[in-house]
């Protein structure tokens, strides 16, 4: 039997999107099972188990499928379960919040569609989610998700020229992740 989720990993359950989105390489792993879910327009909806049914998949297919794509999380560099807030992007944050009447809410590090990560405010912090302020404004709180910290872990949210940005630390190579994404 195969393990259940752990921190970093994805179950059958997730939305195909979802996973390629937070482990591009999944991509690869899916198409040497011929599924092509990651260029279907079902993706945003479809979890990777309703995907796999879809295309005959059977369970134990399902499983070795997950239990592949969670090998290539696992092996990817391991990235600090953190991220850092700049002072600068806490009062920014601080102030839409405020002026949104948000400050009792918590603001969440999203991943989209796309592979980009936009921040989003949310009634509460999510069951995976892994807490985040800078000590200067410690009631502008941020999260993020353990999977999500797998891609953009250790990075520094700022504010510049007005906008804020996500700073990934690099490896050598200029990669963020170690090369295992194609993110260059």
């Amino acid at each position: 039997m195969l393990p259940t989720q752990t921190v970093g990993s994805i179950t059958k359950d997730m939305r195909v999107l979802d996973i390629v989105t937070l482990c591009p390489s999944a991509e690869h792993i899916m198409a040497e099972y011929g599924l092509h879910c990651f260029h279907c327009e079902a993706n945003a909806f479809e979890s990777l188990v309703d995907g796999c049914r879809g295309h005959g998949f059977e369970e134990e297919e399902i499983d070795a499928l997950v239990h592949d794509i969670n090998d290539l999380i696992a092996a990817q560099p391991v990235r600090p379960q953190t991220l850092t807030i700049t002072l600068e992007a806490a009062k920014g944050l601080r102030a839409i919040a405020e002026s949104e009447g948000k400050l009792d809410q918590i603001l969440s590090v999203v991943a989209d569609g796309k592979g980009s990560f936009c921040l989003e405010f949310q009634a509460s912090i999510g069951e995976d989610d892994l807490e985040c302020t800078n000590s200067d404004v410690p009631d502008m709180r941020i999260a993020a998700s353990t999977l999500s910290l797998v891609r953009i872990g250790g990075a520094t949210i700022d504010m510049r020229d007005g906008r804020f940005k996500l700073e990934m630390d690099t490896d050598k190579t200029g990669c963020a992740c170690g090369g295992s994404c194609g993110c260059k």
